[in-house]
């Protein structure tokens, strides 16, 4: 599997998340696969954080340590990458939190757990007209970034078509701070009264700071790439709206079952999206494996793809021939404390 260079919200608790479920697979005695017990080997590569990086990587794993299955990276862009080194060399792999259709788009041996971009630009726009009743938004994204322009071309269609007005949209560039801080004050010259900002909270963090500063008193919105933990208490930050594929209170047995054993393990550590993700993917390879009777190839994704209503710790999905299963979202708002649910979306049917 991968471990990306993001560190504390995404390659170390992925590799926490694979190590629960390998270790459950062998306890079990292994994957059972034509009738053949097999120990499963957990091989964990870094990468830096460019596409580039990550299909060195998956070459790597493909050629080097003959593996039968990928899992990660957990990044569109870097998945985008390896995915088309594993989808030439039919090797299975599945990035659990990449949410950009391209992805998956016209490759039979990539899938992913998480929601796509259109998911999320979505539901914020509905979320922000329909229970916030906001009436201007604007956007800024990463130029560079194909993930927060998609979520925010599907925000603006779905706020415009229920009535809403985006009075700006602005990009910046990553590699130069200053462009942030004159993308911001442009967007609150157009006195929005939502702020979407799809942008990793990590990296851009000072985006939030800069908004407030310059007097913006709406409501912030905010994409999976946030950290809802990390980000919980920050003041700027009371109030806004995060959609998330998964809310680490969800009550439901599969869920409730992994955060008891992420806790046996990592007591003093707040269990993160991405381990809950990692470890349904390594679990529903073994599943599909023991399904088709083969390691790898494109009989186990098919045998993936055909998997039907699964309940997973990262929530529940359908999957039905595609590498995208339907799955559903949640709306966390910021608050002093922590992040309360503000509402649940369903799958679509």
């Amino acid at each position: 599997m991968f471990e990306g260079a993001a560190g504390p919200s995404s390659g170390i608790p992925g590799r926490q998340g694979a190590q629960i479920a390998v270790d459950a697979l062998n306890a079990d005695g292994g994957v059972r696969i034509a009738g053949v017990r097999h120990t499963v080997v957990l091989l964990d590569r870094k990468t830096d954080m460019r596409p580039d990086a990550a299909a060195t990587v998956a070459r790597a794993l493909i050629n080097l340590d003959s593996v039968d299955v990928i899992v990660g990276p957990q990044q569109s862009g870097l998945a985008l990458a390896a995915g088309a080194v594993a989808e030439a060399s039919e090797v299975p792999l599945v990035a659990p939190m990449a949410s950009s259709p391209s992805v998956t788009a016209n490759r039979r041996l990539v899938s992913r757990l998480a929601f796509l971009d259109a998911t999320q630009g979505r539901v914020l726009a509905q979320f922000a007209r329909d229970s916030l009743g906001a009436a201007r938004g604007a956007a800024l994204y990463n130029a560079a970034s194909p993930y927060g322009h998609e979520i925010t071309t599907l925000f603006r269609e779905t706020f415009e078509a229920l009535g809403g007005t985006m009075v700006g949209e602005a990009t910046f560039d990553a590699d130069d701070p200053a462009s942030h801080a004159d993308a911001v004050r442009q967007l609150i010259a157009t006195d929005p009264d939502v702020l979407l900002l799809p942008n990793f909270s990590v990296r851009d963090s000072s985006q939030f700071q800069l908004a407030r500063t310059l007097g913006f008193r709406g409501r912030l919105l905010g994409s999976d790439a946030w950290d809802a933990v990390a980000l919980s208490r920050r003041p700027e930050l009371q109030g806004a709206i995060i959609v998330a594929n998964w809310d680490r209170r969800s009550d439901f047995p599969a869920g409730r079952r992994f955060r008891d054993a992420y806790a046996q393990r990592h007591p003093d550590e707040t269990v993160r999206a991405t381990a809950a993700a990692t470890y349904d993917a390594i679990m529903l390879l073994a599943r599909a494996a023991e399904r088709a009777g083969v390691r790898s190839g494109t009989a186990l994704m098919d045998s993936l793809h055909s998997t039907g209503p699964y309940e997973g710790a990262f929530g529940r999905y359908r999957f039905v021939g595609t590498g995208d299963p339907e799955r559903g979202a949640s709306l966390l708002e910021v608050t002093s404390e922590s992040t309360r649910v503000r509402a649940l979306i369903a799958p679509p049917r």
